[in-house]
């Protein structure tokens, strides 16, 4: 039985590959987000949702979330997409093949930033608390702190700082 200290266990996580790997990954998703953030910087009515980084070097996939308060057209995350790319190439932050995806998150992706609640006013909402608690209704209002949802017509109020997950209800109506 060998026993290693808190220290000594660290540093094997820190030596790992798997370890390496993803803080290499955040590196690059953090750097990628700073050039989108740059290049969307002139129209204000765009912003960035989320920027993934997924796979092994020489197979990875780029994930550039944007969405605006109109929503966001395809010219325009083709235009991101292109300036995007040329910058990641320029700076040769990718090594080998990848893949850059640049589109709105969809209704399949939880909402993450209080603007796409602000959007999203009006529409029904699926949310799951910090409690585990699973919550449908309309959301009705959003403030700088919460968030109101009309559930079975009772107004709910929820701090965002208890909402896990929420995301649009797809309606058929």
């Amino acid at each position: 039985l060998h026993v290693r200290s808190r220290r000594q266990r660290q540093m094997c996580i820190r030596d790992s590959p798997l370890f390496i790997h993803r803080h290499l990954e955040r590196k690059v998703e953090k750097r990628i987000r700073k050039i989108v953030e740059e290049i969307i910087a002139e129209n204000q009515s765009i912003f960035l949702v989320d920027v993934v980084v997924k796979g092994n070097s020489g197979n990875q996939k780029v994930i550039v979330l944007l969405d605006g308060d109109q929503g966001i057209s395809i010219d325009e995350c083709s235009r991101i997409s292109r300036a995007t790319g040329n910058l990641i190439e320029e700076e040769e932050l990718i090594d080998g093949k990848y893949i850059l995806e640049v589109s709105s998150p969809g209704l399949d992706h939880p909402l993450k930033l209080h603007r796409q609640y602000v959007n999203n006013k009006g529409r029904t909402l699926s949310i799951e608390t910090t409690e585990g608690e699973k919550i449908e209704g309309k959301l009705t209002e959003v403030t700088d702190d919460n968030i109101v949802v009309n559930v079975k017509k009772e107004d709910r109020t929820m701090s965002f700082t208890e909402i896990s997950q929420s995301k649009v209800v797809v309606s058929f109506k």
